[in-house]
């Protein structure tokens, strides 16, 4: 794959900007630790290819969602499209397990209103932790197959 970790956020609270992290603990079946997000269920953490970010930051007229998804882990290389529902990712000492792809548009939202293809709507990548461990920048972001396959 190789792919790696660009980037760290931590949202530790609702409105306020990420904090830059070089390091995080990711407790399994919660999310990152101090995370406002880390409440369980299947969208414990979220993953945006760093290409897809790119993108998103040059365009002249930002979406609908830019401002409103929250990136744990801003990665590089990685092929989102060759990712599905149940992979496994190895990031550090975590592995994770991918819950859910792609965010929803909204009507509302200027790429829609035009018939645009916006990236994030593919790109946006939702994780359950399933081991525990330590996530820092630069860790590479191996893909294991499927759960049963372990």
């Amino acid at each position: 794959m190789g792919a790696v970790v660009r980037e760290l956020y931590l949202f530790r609270q609702r409105g306020q900007p990420g904090e830059a992290v070089e390091s995080a603990w990711f407790r399994r079946g919660i999310g990152m630790e101090g995370d406002r997000h880390a409440a369980g269920g299947e969208r414990q953490t979220s993953l945006l290819a760093g290409e897809t970010r790119d993108w998103m930051e040059k365009q002249t007229e930002p979406g609908l969602c830019f401002r409103r998804y929250k990136a744990n882990l801003i990665t590089e290389g990685i092929d989102t499209t060759q990712l599905n529902t149940g992979d496994l990712l190895a990031v550090g000492g975590a592995v994770f397990r991918v819950s859910g792809y792609g965010k929803k548009c909204f009507p509302e939202c200027i790429y829609h209103e035009k018939g645009v293809f916006c990236r994030l709507s593919a790109g946006a990548i939702f994780l359950e932790v399933i081991r525990d461990g330590y996530v820092s920048v630069s860790d590479e972001i191996m893909k294991l197959g499927k759960k049963e396959e372990l």
